[in-house]
């Protein structure tokens, strides 16, 4: 049975292969020809999380506005996991006529496979106020997942003050020093003292040991915690997990609870970064610092000294 799945593997990689292989070829025509029908259309194979993703687009999105080009966006990624397709179903780009058998889509993996006469840095060029303007322009959420976070915000939010707490707990210590638990403990239990009056924290994270620390640690009446899939071996839960529609969802709604607190701590996290895209005017503190070759936005803007 393992050698069998090793060559189902092989050959499924060969075909993506060899699919990028024929798509590469066929971008400049598809390019050219969209750019002079005042579009861009353009197809991610992507196997990032969701913040990450959404970066993307609003980078998509920026050189549309740049180059006055009406953008067709969808992501895809290549697996055999359950919603493969699924990040394009929460985040939907205007217009939503994507499906349209006139457009041709150019195929990338990575910006560069673009081959654009100037290299691509828009990433480079995002503020948060820009991207704000680039969501309230284009994007149109899921309005299922709307109203579940507005429910849940009524429903847990209401009448407290509300402090959020996420806690990247995989894969990011290749990226940014590792943040130990008590060290958040410590954070909540000073926010606990300094204010003095009834608070609630939010805990967002997608590592499962955390969260159990935090129960142990702090009275359940103070803390919000949704139910939902996390990592219990430090694994990412993007890579791991196979319901990639259920990842994506739980990613957006997590994210726009903590654009809803009052403030949030983080440690190093794209997801909850982007929460500030959503609300420019949520405070933020750093946990940790991002190491400098992965100061991207919107984290860039969010490191001041970091609480510990």
């Amino acid at each position: 049975m393992r050698k069998l799945k090793i060559a189902y593997s092989r050959v499924f990689n060969f075909l993506i292969y060899k699919y990028f292989e024929l798509r590469f070829k066929k971008n400049k025509e598809i390019l050219e020809k969209n750019f002079d029908n005042g579009r861009f259309a353009i197809e991610v194979f992507s196997k990032m999380g969701f913040g990450a993703n959404l970066i993307w687009v609003l980078e998509i999105l920026a050189f549309c506005e740049e180059k006055n080009l009406t953008p067709y966006i969808k992501f895809r990624n290549p697996s055999k996991r359950v919603g493969a397709t699924s990040f394009s179903e929460i985040i939907k780009v205007q217009p939503e006529n994507c499906e349209s058998a006139t457009i041709k889509y150019v195929v990338i993996r990575k910006f560069s496979e673009l081959n654009l006469p100037n290299p691509w840095d828009y990433n480079a060029r995002l503020t948060i106020e820009r991207a704000n303007f680039l969501v309230k322009k284009y994007i149109k959420l899921n309005p299922q997942i709307l109203r579940e976070v507005n429910t849940f915000e009524a429903l847990n939010f209401k009448g407290h003050t509300v402090i959020g707490i996420h806690y990247r707990g995989t894969d990011k210590i290749t990226e940014a020093p590792a943040v130990r638990y008590d060290a958040v403990l410590s954070v909540i239990q000073q926010q606990i003292i300094e204010l003095k009056k009834e608070l609630k924290f939010f805990i967002a994270s997608d590592d499962q040991g955390f969260v159990d620390f935090v129960r142990k640690n702090i009275p359940e009446s103070a803390l919000i915690i949704r139910s939902l899939k996390r990592s219990g071996n430090g694994k990412p839960i993007h890579i791991s997990f196979k319901n990639y529609r259920a990842v994506n969802r739980e990613a957006l709604i997590d994210c726009l609870l903590l654009s809803k607190c009052s403030k949030l701590y983080k440690t190093a996290s794209i997801l909850s970064g982007c929460s500030v895209i959503f609300n420019p005017q949520l405070k933020v503190e750093m946990l940790n610092e991002p190491y400098p070759e992965y100061r991207f936005f919107p984290e860039k803007f969010l490191i001041s000294k970091p609480k510990i």
